[in-house]
């Protein structure tokens, strides 16, 4: 009875070491290059798609997003006219960016020319209410997270996606809702933060330490009987 005990304390030591193992990681930055123009007025939105698969995130605890998408030429863009979504495998979605500047007393919005920046809900800032006279505004800010423009809620921050595998079909949605400004998608990246699957060492020694216990356990049960 002793022995049996000990083996399931060795096998939970096992699956604790397992969990210890893990940790959180942060990933390396996936940038995606596309230098496309965004048709002007492009509603329903344009989709760039990308397919992860070798994310060793199990749950996601932070997703950050760098953008870069700008006037097709200088003074050409109009920031008030794009909404730009990100979407996982067709289910959870983030509003990065809604429209900035709409609110119930202002109908125009901003009029600056894209963007240069990266999204994290730890950031400081709402992108929504940060105004620029010219130009492409750059940093790092939350997303706009607003499922209307004017709304005062956000919902749809990045955090929609914690509890996820890092693994999946990453879809970055873009609309350009009304004529005049014209943009250009130039690039832009994941940074994927998260409960990691132990290193493959490590289940190679906890596999060996369960299999040493089973095989003593079996031993001793066959001298007993």
């Amino acid at each position: 009875m002793n022995f049996i005990r000990s083996a399931a304390l060795g096998i939970i030591a096992a699956l604790s070491l397992a969990t210890a193992s893990a940790g959180i990681l942060t990933e390396a930055t996936r940038t995606y290059t596309v230098n496309l123009n965004i048709p002007d007025y492009q509603d329903p939105p344009q989709t760039f798609l990308a397919t992860i698969n070798d994310s060793l995130i199990y749950s996601l605890t932070q997703v950050q997003v760098s953008l870069s998408l700008v006037g097709t030429a200088s003074g050409s863009g109009f920031a008030s006219e794009m909404t730009v979504l990100l979407n996982k495998d067709l289910g959870s979605s983030a509003m990065l960016l809604n429209r900035v500047g709409f609110s119930g007393s202002d109908l125009i919005g901003q009029s600056y020319d894209g963007w240069n920046v990266s999204f994290s809900d730890l950031a400081g800032s709402d992108i929504h209410l940060a105004s620029l006279g010219s130009g492409v505004l750059t940093g790092t800010y939350q997303p706009d997270g607003r499922v209307l423009p004017t709304d005062v809620l956000r919902p749809e921050m990045l955090a929609v996606f914690n509890g996820g595998s890092g693994n999946g079909d990453w879809r970055l949605a873009i609309a350009d809702l009304e004529l005049g400004g014209t943009m250009r998608l130039q690039s832009w990246s994941l940074t994927l933060t998260g409960e990691a699957v132990p290193e493959p060492g490590t289940w190679g020694a906890i596999a060996a330490l369960v299999g040493v216990t089973g095989m003593t356990w079996w031993r001793r049960t066959r001298r007993a009987a």
